[in-house]
């Protein structure tokens, strides 16, 4: 913990003192928590953002995601309360931020990395079984396909975990101090406004019948409700 992380700490404390019961104490608490925050120049809004925190997970793109890859980081974000951002860095490396109340930040990346995982594994295997005799741009793009059932069929289940309280206050306050500025994300849609063809469609199944056999780490399902079934 920092020492701007220790002051917040502080003032939470006398804040939460300041709900008790007795009238005396709870004045005390009040007034030492506004002089902590005038002495330190922690506005409401820093104190309302405390307890939130940014978790990064690497994308499998550089510069613009697959609609698949999104689709799936926006269904685990949502599913653990938090907001997302997608960043690139200047080595040619980006990552998915997950912004939510500590832990679910945490989970919600980690989960993200574990299904990530999963799905490249099976788009790769479908690809080498399925899609190994034709075009390379069709290849890709029968293979999102498949990705974007499968992320669809993975994420069917998962049970969302209930936010504490003034989280979403929380992140949107966090969003607001660190994050005022972020422009729409462009994501790689190789099939949009396509007509489907038999073989396309033949993709989509397989993707969700692959998709349903996802599995997270038992200790992810245990800490944060979240469960996938297949």
């Amino acid at each position: 913990m920092d020492k701007r992380d220790d002051i917040l700490a502080k003032i939470r404390k006398c804040m939460d003192l300041a709900k008790s019961g007795s009238e005396h104490e709870a004045a005390a608490a009040l007034r030492q928590a506004q002089k902590l925050m005038e002495m330190h120049q922690v506005s409401s809004v820093e104190m309302l953002a405390a307890g939130v925190g940014e978790s990064k997970a690497k994308s499998g793109a550089v510069a613009r995601p697959a609609k698949w890859e999104s689709d799936l980081a926006g269904r685990v974000a949502r599913a653990f309360g938090c907001k997302l951002i997608f960043i690139r860095s200047c080595w040619d490396v980006a990552h998915w931020l997950f912004v939510g109340v500590a832990p679910a930040n945490e989970i919600a990346a980690y989960s993200f990395e574990v299904l990530l995982r999963q799905a490249l594994k099976a788009r790769g295997e479908f690809i080498a079984t399925t899609l190994k005799r034709i075009k390379k741009s069709n290849k890709t793009r029968r293979a999102d396909l498949f990705s974007e059932s499968w992320v669809y069929a993975a994420c069917a289940n998962v049970a969302a975990p209930t936010p504490p309280e003034g989280a979403k206050s929380a992140i949107d306050a966090h969003m607001q101090l660190h994050h005022p500025s972020l422009g729409e994300l462009d994501v790689a849609d190789r099939n949009a406004g396509r007509n489907l063809s038999a073989k396309d469609e033949a993709a989509l199944v397989a993707g969700r019948l692959s998709g349903r056999g996802a599995r997270l780490h038992a200790g992810v399902a245990t800490t944060s409700n979240l469960m996938l079934e297949g």
